[in-house]
């Protein structure tokens, strides 16, 4: 009985220990990213498709508004431009960029007053020689 409550005791201490840990290495006046998230109206992912030249966009968002989604090049020439609807509120696009040479990339996701860019690097590496050899078994 004794040992049950001095281990109680001592779990009860270091949990203390490390609550007040926790709490005392946030920093003060921090903004707490939470609340900022919750005032988007829309959030963006974005991935590259493996072992091909293809980019999977996803939108969530708030119903109500459009977005306007851009493709823009490094001179910030536009290259591709599309409008999501007001009254959707989930948006998934697969971009194939095959076509495109060299260069940085940029995803504009605007609602006219928020913006979320994302951008892509597209580089061609040559192949590299590997060395053979050979063994041969007489």
């Amino acid at each position: 009985m004794k040992t049950t409550v001095r281990n109680f005791a001592i779990a009860l201490i270091a949990g203390v220990f490390t609550f007040s840990t926790v709490l005392a290495s946030e920093p003060i006046g921090k903004k707490d990213e939470s609340k900022t998230a919750s005032k988007r109206t829309f959030d963006v992912g974005m991935y590259r498709v493996i072992n091909s030249m293809k980019v999977n966009v996803l939108i969530e968002k708030q119903q109500g508004k459009a977005l306007d989604i851009t493709l823009k090049n490094d001179r910030n020439e536009v290259i591709y431009s599309e409008v999501v609807a007001k009254n959707a509120g989930k948006f998934s696009k697969k971009f194939d960029l095959t076509g495109l040479s060299d260069g940085k990339y940029r995803f504009e996701i605007s609602n006219g007053k928020e913006v979320i860019s994302k951008e892509v690097n597209l580089e061609t590496h040559a192949p590299t020689p590997a060395e053979y050899r050979s063994v041969e078994v007489k």
